[in-house]
C-alpha cells in the first residue's frame, strides 16, 4: 500500500475530506480514538467491509462538537 506523504496544518485545514490517520493527526488523538468512533457510529464515516475510506469535514466537526472538544477525546 503507497503511504501519502503528511501534509501541513494548513493544507489538512483546506480539505473536504480526511483519512482515520489525517483526523487523528488534526484532533491530535490515537488512531485507535477515530477507528472505534467511525465504526460505533458515534462519528459518520464512508466505510467499506473494515475500510475507513474517508470522513468528511462536517462529520469530524460535529463529532468533536457532540464530545465536548477534542480535548475531551483525548485519553488522560
Amino acid at each position: 500500500m503507497e503511504r501519502r506523504p503528511r501534509h501541513s496544518l494548513h493544507e489538512l485545514l483546506q480539505q473536504d475530506r480526511y483519512t482515520p490517520e489525517e483526523v487523528a493527526e488534526l484532533l491530535e488523538i490515537g488512531l485507535d480514538v477515530v477507528r472505534h468512533a467511525a465504526f460505533s457510529g458515534e462519528l459518520r464515516a464512508q466505510i467499506a467491509e473494515h475500510d475507513i475510506i474517508s470522513i468528511r469535514r462536517e462529520d469530524v466537526l460535529a463529532w468533536v462538537e457532540a464530545s465536548g472538544g477534542p480535548d475531551a477525546a483525548r485519553p488522560r
